[in-house]
């Protein structure tokens, strides 16, 4: 072994099919890429994580207004039959829950009404009519 040839790169007989700038442009390209690469899907990664973590927390907010807005309309309502039921004719007390009473019933049955008509709406069949025979 010569002195001369250990103090050579490892890689020094690259250099004799490519030239030593061109080569090192393209490591460096080559390195870019890779970097891209890793950091895109590594980013993409975070970017949905904190999308996600947006979106439960938006759900969160609506889900609260609305359960103040029906609360809130739950207390006009009541408010409301208090106020018709001073015009029953009975006690206080009685008229008071008379109106209550009713309207939880009235309440209940477009409850029940909506589900039922969710279940089965005969508009569904519209678009099924022509395949049905007379």
């Amino acid at each position: 072994m010569d002195g001369s040839e250990t103090s050579q790169a490892p890689f020094a007989f690259v250099y004799n099919y490519v030239d030593k700038d061109t080569l090192h442009k393209y490591l460096r390209l080559t390195i870019i890429v890779c970097l891209y690469v890793f950091l895109r899907s590594y980013y993409s990664n975070y970017a949905k994580q904190k999308e996600i973590q947006r979106k439960i927390d938006e759900d969160k907010r609506e889900k609260a207004l609305e359960k103040e807005k029906a609360e809130t309309e739950e207390a006009e309502t009541l408010s409301k039959l208090d106020d018709e039921a001073q015009t029953f004719g009975w006690g206080k007390a009685t008229r008071r829950t008379v109106k209550r009473q009713s309207a939880a019933l009235k309440q209940q049955a477009e409850d029940l009404r909506e589900y039922h008509q969710s279940a089965y709406d005969a508009a569904e069949d519209h678009d099924i009519d022509d395949l049905l025979e007379d």
